[in-house]
């Protein structure tokens, strides 16, 4: 029975259009008010999950977890969207509650995604400078060695804007980044193309995370065994790396493989990259993956170090709010594996418009007309591919 109308629902939703084919879910399921989540893994075939129920306030570890989709924000508040419904949409295979869906379509192709609340004003290039230059004199007169300011981009989006358009655009952009679309009734929705991964466990507990810092404009002329990195760049990676590897100390964890750093592309960018490798089975360390992601956010690469020094001068500083910017997503618990990434490369929608968000790691050699340039460049790494 379950069979016959899985068929069905394939019949109707499914189009030689992968937009048309997100289109047509989407629409069904916003207008039923269930929030869904569709997103691409790296190398891998894109999903769409949708949860009947409210998003639900984490409270326990990710591996108590059902098979579902997190999503945080920057303070660290985490929510679950529970798997009801998963179709892979490059197979059209479908699992879970099959009773949820239609036999038909919905409407005429018209996604009204969620919304929530209105658009923030962009950070002006002065106000970030003058940002960039706070953290750099705090730098130089307390414990803090490096500090990321953020900033907000307003953008209005052409007339002809197709979300599920963009998500299949940057799916085809950028093979190797995490690019996912939120859109519940609490949070609105998020359109998101990240190259960081927070925590990573697979079927055989392999754990997995990155130090990714640094930042250039790719040339394509130039070998990424070639491109050349400033101190300030170099030193900038090494925080990161050694932050991660300070938080494997601070649980007796030695047992790990670091690998890099090396440079890769993200993009239209290139970051310096560090990775660290832990088998949770020999290690005897089954909830490695929930306790990492406890200790690991707000990571120094969008935050600062030390942390607690860094988070007040962003309060100070900011005249923005992050919102999920800076949090993490990522599906937990599917297929016996959990992939959450750092929201970066992100924007959230409005009606006809989108705030886009950016930052850039601050040391004591930044200079503030550069690191503009480089929250301008992260910007671009949406704008350019969706419009």
């Amino acid at each position: 029975m379950q069979e016959a109308k899985a068929s069905k629902v394939i019949f109707q939703f499914n189009t030689n259009s992968l937009e048309l084919t997100i289109t047509n879910l989407a629409e069904w399921a916003t207008q039923n008010r269930f929030n869904i989540a569709i997103y691409r893994k790296p190398g891998k075939d894109p999903m769409f999950l949708l949860d009947p129920s409210d998003a639900q306030k984490v409270n326990r570890p990710v591996e108590e977890l059902e098979s579902g989709f997190l999503f945080a924000d920057y303070d660290g508040n985490a929510w679950h969207m529970q798997a009801a419904v998963q179709i892979n949409l490059a197979n059209q295979e479908i699992s879970g509650d099959l009773g949820l869906l239609p036999l038909k379509k919905y409407g005429n192709g018209n996604w009204n995604y969620f919304i929530k609340g209105k658009a923030q004003r962009s950070t002006t290039s002065k106000e970030y400078e003058d940002a960039v230059q706070a953290c750099v004199d705090k730098i130089g007169t307390s414990e803090l060695i490096k500090v990321v300011p953020t900033k907000v981009k307003y953008h209005k989006l052409s007339g002809n804007f197709s979300l599920a358009e963009a998500f299949k655009k940057l799916c085809e952009a950028y093979p190797t980044a995490f690019v996912s679309v939120v859109s519940t009734k609490e949070f609105g929705t998020w359109l998101t193309a990240t190259p960081e991964m927070l925590i990573d466990v697979d079927g055989e507990g392999i754990f997995k995370t990155m130090a990714l810092a640094g930042t250039q404009k790719y040339d394509p002329e130039v070998s990424l065994h070639e491109v050349a990195w400033t101190d300030k760049e170099i030193e900038e990676q090494a925080m990161v790396s050694r932050y991660i590897i300070n938080r494997l100390k601070e649980i007796r964890l030695r047992e790990f493989i670091e690998e890099g750093p090396m440079t890769v592309r993200a993009a239209n960018l290139t970051h310096l990259c560090s990775t660290f490798t832990v088998d949770t089975k020999a290690t005897s360390f089954p909830n490695l993956g929930g306790v990492m992601l406890n200790l690991l956010h707000p990571t120094s690469a969008v935050c600062g170090m030390p942390k607690q020094p860094a988070v007040e001068l962003i309060k100070e500083i900011e005249q923005h709010k992050r919102k999920f910017y800076t949090g993490y997503l990522g599906p937990v618990n599917m297929e016996n594996a959990t992939s959450i990434y750092v929201n970066l490369r992100c924007m959230e929608l409005f009606d006809g418009s989108a705030n886009l968000f950016a930052g850039a790691g601050v040391t004591a050699f930044s200079n503030p007309e550069k690191e503009w340039e480089e929250t301008e460049l992260k910007c671009n790494t949406l704008l350019n591919v969706i419009e």
